[in-house]
């Protein structure tokens, strides 16, 4: 069946205009008003109510860029050519490039033949036969590019001005304070985290270390940030939550808690960029009593060695498996630790060990040792699974005989979808050069309707069976390229490891358990270090 596309979008203007209840625009593009718009108009075109709807949105994205969760789970629907229309408000909805929007228009749709209808600005591609958009259109689209640029402009400037009047306009309090329920943009202290910041400074006024400070409030069991913040969270991933040392160190190290407040820390590169560049640190603007502080400059001072300047973290090699390798006791990643000072051999170990005293951890694993085995068991799965396949190879031959055969079938349906069009067409110009009565024009007409009725059933059905034959069948010839590629693996890099490790545990007795990444029956593998 045919799939029809609505794309709804609210940028972060529209929505702060619906929170402010300044004008109506907002409220006019909220995604509420743009879903019922959109389907009162499919409801009222019988052409369009017959497709299956499916909805793809994005709340709060900028119309600038692509790069959108919900745009890209559309654009995937398109590739795969499921889509046969794509319905929006208008086109800014969609995209505020000019260039963008004119690609889309212009060459992808009318190749994919998608239909698109912006409703708003009157737009429907197939009124245009897939010729290039007319000048108002394309002026029209213009117009959103430079509206989007201007509006950039213009919230960054109230961004800035809101800042500089001492409003607190970002996202979440830091850890310690919360946004008043009073006072718009302004930020109270909240007495329960409050709490927990001040013990943290007085233990590092004490001298303990970040490491030391996270295993005692650890030890005395008091909540983490994510804890606190996000319990359900906390509940579902199933970890034993612990404070980190990097958690103790951003607390030591920010100066909200002296009741400053900081803004211009970066710059966009560009409009509708998702990634700044760092501002230095001298350039920054600071608003100084601008809250409650939590502690003294004094005590800033005092912990001073904290401070990022002092950080004595190192630039260190990356293993392969760094990211994929887990502890399989208490779940957390192994950190990777080179030949290094007193480190006579390249090892993993359990970061949270020390704190979580866990007595299935894996303290440690010897990196030489744990490569050999991944090694091993790598090549002896690509092995299994390469026997696998040549024994299946008939079945491969059977589904690739079934593919062509379907494709026959496709080919015939269509031939005779036109044969049967032809033969209603002849019928109408027969009946309207009056060579053909009524009642038997009637009854002709009724037989040739169902029997193009049925052939599109049978051709949709066809269609859907070859897309999951195909499917299959490409996941399978991708495993089998990837298996005669990488055959006898001498050497575990980072490009083996990404092509076929989702994830390594490591246990205390030395067993060694193995998610692969393959396209079809992932799979998993245990071995034990010997």
């Amino acid at each position: 069946m045919n799939k029809l596309a609505m794309y709804l979008r609210l940028s972060l203007e529209d929505k702060r205009a619906i929170e402010d209840g300044g004008f109506t625009q907002g409220e006019s593009n909220s995604i509420g008003n743009q879903r019922k718009q959109i389907l009162e108009y499919i409801h009222h075109d019988p052409e369009l109510a017959k497709y299956e709807i499916m909805e793809f949105s994005d709340d709060g994205c900028s119309g600038t860029n692509m790069e959108r969760p919900g745009m890209q789970k559309l654009l995937k629907e398109v590739k795969e050519n499921r889509i046969r229309c794509i319905i929006v408000k208008d086109m800014s909805r969609f995209s505020r490039d000019y260039i963008e929007m004119g690609t889309y228009l212009n060459q992808i749709f009318p190749f994919m033949g998608i239909r698109f209808i912006a409703l708003n600005d009157h737009y429907d591609s197939r009124e245009h036969h897939g010729s290039t958009i007319e000048i108002d259109t394309a002026f029209q689209t213009l117009l959103y590019d430079l509206y989007s640029k201007d509006v950039s402009v213009k919230v960054k400037t109230s961004f800035e001005n809101k800042c500089a009047n001492g409003e607190y306009v970002f996202g979440q309090a830091p850890f310690g304070y919360e946004k008043s329920r009073k006072v718009k943009n302004a930020v109270v202290v909240n007495e329960k985290e409050a709490e927990i910041v001040r013990y943290i400074f007085s233990l590092a006024v004490q001298g303990k270390s970040s490491t030391q400070i996270a295993k005692q409030l650890y030890g005395e069991k008091i909540p983490t940030i994510t804890q606190i913040r996000k319990p359900d969270k906390a509940v579902q991933d199933g970890k034993l939550h612990t404070w980190s040392e990097k958690a103790i160190r951003t607390i030591l190290n920010n100066r909200f808690y002296l009741g400053e407040m900081a803004y211009g820390k970066s710059v966009r590169k560009s409009v509708g960029s998702k990634s700044g560049m760092a501002v230095p640190k001298e350039d920054w603007k600071v608003i100084p009593n601008h809250h409650e502080a939590l502690i003294s400059e004094e005590i800033f001072e005092q912990v001073s060695a904290f401070r990022p300047g002092h950080s004595t973290k190192r630039n260190r090699e990356k293993h392969p498996l760094t990211g994929k390798l887990y502890c399989g006791g208490c779940k957390y990643s192994l950190n990777y630790k080179p030949i290094q000072g007193k480190n006579k051999y390249r090892r993993f170990e359990c970061r949270k060990h020390a704190l979580l005293q866990i007595p299935e951890c894996c303290t440690y694993m010897n990196a030489d040792l744990l490569e050999e085995t991944v090694l091993f068991m790598l090549n002896k799965e690509l092995m299994l699974r390469g026997n696998a396949m040549r024994q299946k190879e008939n079945l491969f031959s059977f589904q690739k005989a079934g593919i062509h055969a379907l494709k026959r079938k496709l080919d015939g349906y269509r031939q005779e979808k036109k044969q049967v069009q032809a033969e209603k067409d002849i019928l109408y110009e027969k009946y309207a050069l009056a060579k053909l009565p009524v009642t038997e024009y009637q009854r002709k007409a009724i037989e040739l309707t169902e029997q193009l009725s049925s052939l599109s059933v049978l051709e949709e059905e066809a269609t859907q069976k070859l897309v999951r034959l195909e499917d299959e069948y490409q996941k399978i010839e991708e495993d089998m390229k990837q298996i005669i590629q990488y055959s006898h693996i001498e050497e575990l890099t980072q490009e083996v490891v990404d092509t076929f490790i989702r994830r390594v545990y490591a246990y205390k007795d030395k067993r060694v358990e193995i998610e692969w990444n393959f396209s079809v029956d992932q799979g998993v593998s245990q071995s034990k270090i010997t």
